[in-house]
């Protein structure tokens, strides 16, 4: 058996370590930093002589390097984003790939540098499709980009795998960074360049090249601001101004628009949007504002987009004005947008805020970079040849001395040896003789290269002159210019003009005037229909109605009116009709928290429809308690109403009981529910504002509460009637009453009986010549009894209350009542002044002796 080898022992390995403790915070930080730089100068941010990011260039050369040229066919796009990651971009295919495309888009570059065939996205949002499918080349503008490039005039630096060479930068023939703009976002540094008009920057840098001692003030007679691709209004200001002094500035963008009269409607139509605007989300928030009513005036919104360019129509109705919807529209939508420049960009191998004068600067110093060392790289080629040129002329000239020679020598090299050492050529000059084919040395041949040598003298001259010249080299950077606004050049798009008077909005302007008939209850169900659904509904048809609830309105208004309905917590609501849903008119109303918040405890008492808030009008409130308050109808206008407003300020356990409209002179009648009565002047009650609380209504109520108030106008002849809830319904009329003060003497509605107690639960008036006025009563079954006003004779006062509506049973009382007529309040109701106080009459006592004047002691009046 064969013995095991004992294992030899391996010498232990010991390994040198160097660990740092540094903190937490140190070490992210610095690791945070090179991020952040590495995000800055090779993801996000341009660089000012090309106007690229590092994926823009990659992507750009790539396809250079391929031959992937305008004049050559399109190559699939797969074929590009392959190479631009293989060879130069080590990310995703995704980035790439969105970068290539976009730089096709025409909607997002003023001037786009790739040629794309294949959908290449939207400008509605959509993506690209899959570089599978689409292909691409460099287009005509992009080549000038690398035009050169392969003349040594930008620095190469190595790639990521160290395997080639990329450009540090491009040659970049033309103003990209400030034609084409850029946006990009980094860490803690983002950029947000606007596009030009390439004949404009063109114009302003040869100025600048004329003119070394510009401001920025002489370049802004060139650029008047930015050009953007999907064109569009911008306005002068200090914002505009503030982008080309200092770097930062925001400027106001709208949409261009034409408005077409047409015989049954008007059309807004928009040809151009606001840059960087979605088309898609545009429409929807166009069309979501017409679904949802917010405009009532408005038809249909319809896209006619087509190849031959945008075109979004919006249909009005053609009693509205198209102008006011305008304006809605562009304060409510995209159609108006803000665009904020940040001109930041790589200057000098870090990220700068740069003016106009600095990037104008920045690019000229490139220019004149690259045509120097493209001049320097063509004069150290022509210098070559020149020299190449001279050793053949020599050698031609001694023809028959070089053949021999060359004859005699063992091989090429020895040739070239023999040729330097007797007739002193250089290496080169011997390099040339010895691959000279033998049918070049007729006379011809040698014409030819004298020929040669003059234009190669001429052109090292002009080579020589740019080099030690600047205006040399100013004047090419000045014709290359202009051959590439000449060649490539269009007009403005984006069009600058002065900001017009800003328009004030009433949202009544936004819809279309029309006649509706609206109901609303007293627990707060809201409803409008068209005169057409009323009518067909039946003579003196009412909607629906919850069981128990009690229609305060169901009358005609405008979609134009405004209704002011008073609630019992001493809040009023503010609706506009256009903002009421539309609905058959048997159908029952929706609840109207949609337009304003209502609590379940808070119930409409009166509802007014009004058309012009005036300030010669008044509302006169009373509640239960005994207080009353007048303030004027203009006091309850609103612009936000999502919420109840307050309207009279009630103490603990008070309750608005009714409110009524004065002119200014009105006599009110305050009825309380057990019959007693006050009636006086308005002017007795100073008016007041809606936050205030009221004053005292009347005299004494003696547990009674006010159920009800009237106002009297100098020119009506109105009467009054009132409903118990025990069924009696008396009309009377005012000239019973005699107007007193405001506390003044009580007087009686009714008598009633102490065995037969009547409460009043109702109070209305109605004037003398209107014909068959129709109550309706809200019974205790929850049941609705209309009641015609049928040849109605007044009732004396002095008559005691007793039941008198038969179509009620014995076991049936009546908890409200309602009119479906509310007043309307507009031009046509005229106000009145209040009297005048007039002081006592001063007394003069004149005697013959002397005269002397006597003065009343009421000369000074109470307020």
């Amino acid at each position: 058996m064969a013995k095991k080898k004992k294992a030899v022992k391996q010498p232990e390995i010991v390994h040198d370590e160097t660990i740092l403790e540094l903190p937490m915070d140190q070490v992210m930080g610095d690791r945070f930093g090179v991020y952040a730089k590495e995000v800055i100068q090779n993801r996000a941010i341009p660089d000012t002589r090309d106007g690229l990011k590092p994926v823009q260039r990659r992507i750009i050369y790539a396809m250079y390097d391929e031959g992937n040229l305008f004049t050559r066919p399109t190559k699939k796009c797969a074929h590009t984003v392959g190479a631009v990651m293989g060879k130069y971009h080590p990310h995703g295919d995704s980035s790439i790939y969105e970068a290539l495309a976009r730089m096709s888009q025409s909607w997002n570059l003023r001037y786009p540098l790739i040629d794309f065939q294949g959908n290449n996205g939207s400008i509605d949002g959509d993506s690209p499709a899959a570089y599978r499918y689409t292909e691409a080349r460099l287009n005509q503008l992009a080549e000038l980009l690398v035009l050169d490039i392969e003349k040594d005039t930008v620095d190469q630096q190595l790639t990521f795998d160290d395997s080639s060479f990329e450009p540090m930068v491009l040659p970049a023939r033309f103003p990209n960074l400030l034609v084409n703009g850029s946006q990009g976002i980094a860490v803690g540094v983002a950029t947000e360049i606007p596009p030009h008009n390439l004949r404009e920057v063109v114009d302003a840098i040869v100025y600048r090249i004329n003119h070394r001692r510009c401001s920025i003030a002489d370049l802004r007679e060139f650029i008047k601001g930015p050009d953007f691709p999907t064109g569009g209004i911008s306005f002068l200001g200090d914002g505009l101004d503030s982008i080309y002094e200092t770097g930062r500035g925001k400027i106001e963008i709208e949409a261009k628009t034409e408005i077409v009269n047409e015989k049954l409607s008007n059309l807004i139509v928009i040809h151009e949007i606001p840059y960087q605007t979605n088309k898609s989300t545009l429409l929807r928030e166009m069309g979501m504002i017409a679904n949802n009513k917010k405009v009532d005036g408005i038809i249909e919104v319809r896209d006619e987009s087509d190849r031959n360019g945008l075109r979004i129509v919006v249909e009005v109705k053609k009693e509205v004005n198209p102008e006011i919807i305008l304006e809605y529209l562009l304060n409510k939508t995209q159609l108006r947008t803000n665009y904020s420049a940040n001109v930041v960009a790589i200057a000098d191998n870090r990220p700068k805020t740069l003016n106009l004068l600095d990037l104008i600067d920045a690019y000229l110093l490139h220019q004149v970079n690259v045509i120097t060392r493209r001049s320097a790289f063509d004069l150290a080629k022509q210098e070559k040849r020149l020299h190449i040129v001279d050793g053949l002329i020599r050698a031609i000239s001694v023809v028959d001395e070089v053949v021999k020679t060359i004859r005699a020598s063992k091989d090429k090299a020895n040739a070239k040896e023999n040729l330097i050492s007797k007739f002193g050529f250089s290496n080169e000059q011997a390099e040339a003789i010895v691959m000279l084919q033998l049918y070049k040395l007729t006379n011809t041949d040698i014409t030819t290269l004298e020929n040669e040598k003059k234009a190669l003298n001429k052109e090292i001259a002009q080579l020589q002159d740019v080099l030690n010249n600047e205006k040399s080299l100013n004047r090419i950077i000045i014709n290359d210019l202009k051959e590439i606004a000449l060649k490539y050049g269009d007009d403005r798009r984006t069009k600058i003009i002065e900001k017009g008077e800003i328009i004030q909005i009433d949202k009544r302007d936004l819809i279309a005037e029309e006649d509706v008939m609206v109901a609303l209850t007293r627990d707060g169900y809201i409803k409008r229909s068209s005169l057409k659904s009323y009518r067909s509904s039946g003579e003196n048809a009412l909607p629906a109605i919850k069981t128990g609830d009690l229609f305060m309105m169901a009358d005609m208004a405008s979609t134009k009116d405004t209704l002011v309905a008073f609630t019992n917590l001493g809040n009023y609501l503010f609706i506009p009709v256009y903002e009421i849903s539309d609905s058959k008119w048997k159908d029952e109303g929706k609840f109207i928290n949609y337009i304003v918040t209502l609590n379940n405890e808070e119930k409409i008492v009166r509802v007014f429809v009004v058309k012009q808030f005036r300030n010669d009008l008044f509302f006169v409130m009373a509640t239960r308690k005994g207080l009353i308050k007048r303030t004027s109808v203009s006091e309850f206008t609103a612009q936000r109403y999502s919420r109840p407003l307050t309207a009279i300020k009630l103490a603990k356990g008070d309750r608005l009981s009714d409110v009524t409209l004065t002119s200014g002179n009105s006599d009110l009648l305050v009825i309380a529910s057990n019959g007693a009565a006050s009636y006086y002047n308005e002017n007795d009650i100073t008016v007041v504002s809606v936050k205030a609380a009221g004053v005292k209504a009347i005299s004494k109520l003696k547990g009674a509460h006010i159920c009800g108030l009237v106002s009297v106008w100098s020119d009506e002849k109105i009467r009054i009637g009132i409903v118990s809830n025990n069924a009696h319904f008396r009309i009377f009329d005012t000239n019973n009453f005699e107007v007193t003060q405001r506390l003044g003497k009580m007087q009686n509605v009714m008598r009633v009986f102490k065995s037969d107690t009547h409460d009043i639960v109702g109070v209305f008036n109605y004037p003398k010549n209107r014909q068959k006025p129709v109550i309706n009563l809200l019974t205790s079954t929850n049941n609705i009894l209309p009641v015609e006003l049928e040849e109605v004779r007044p009732i004396p006062l002095d008559k005691y209350a007793k039941r008198n509506i038969d179509d009620l049973t014995e076991e049936e009382n009546v908890l409200g009542v309602f009119t479906l007529i509310v007043k309307v309040i507009d031009d046509n109701i005229k106000s009145e002044e209040p009297p005048v106080k007039v002081a006592p009459a001063t007394v003069s006592v004149v005697s013959d002796d002397d005269a002397y004047e006597q003065i009343s002691i009421f000369d000074v009046l109470d307020d």
